[in-house]
């Protein structure tokens, strides 16, 4: 399945512009969830600020846990001149016990809820099958770069 680029709300480039992201730090901590296709995932990117406003999160159980996985091993560096990246190691669900079932977006925030971005995985929504495994990479370009 093809996923879509990281798209951005307009929380998120607010919140970046009043310092309120520490991007290279560990004092807070970065999750990913996952979202069915009942979610406001891509809807009102204008107006969303918080993960619980999105609702519809994939069901708690099976390997997933409500309010997603940490984002581990995140980066925020220099990688050319005048160009840095924010970048993390792929986040890995595996379906255990049961399926995950109703998974459509991924969802980037930050503790406390403030939304970063979301990823349409697929164009419709799928079940996570016992004992399969759901993996979500970066691209080479890291989750953003800021130019």
């Amino acid at each position: 399945m093809a996923a879509t680029a990281w798209s951005f709300y307009n929380s998120f480039r607010e919140y970046i512009g009043n310092g309120q992201f520490d991007l290279d730090g560990t004092s807070v901590g970065f999750y990913m969830a996952l979202h069915t296709s009942a979610a406001s995932a891509n809807v009102n990117t204008a107006t969303l600020s918080t993960q619980a406003s999105l609702g519809n999160e994939a069901a708690s159980g099976n390997g997933y846990t409500t309010g997603g996985a940490s984002v581990t091993s995140r980066t925020w560096a220099s990688v050319a001149t005048d160009k840095y990246r924010f970048d993390s190691t792929a986040v890995v669900w595996t379906a255990t016990g049961g399926a995950i079932a109703n998974i459509k977006y991924a969802v980037v925030y930050q503790s406390g809820g403030k939304l970063v971005c979301f990823s349409k995985l697929t164009t419709s929504q799928f079940t996570l099958a016992q004992d399969n495994t759901l993996t979500v990479t970066p691209s080479s370009s890291g989750i953003f770069e800021l130019a």
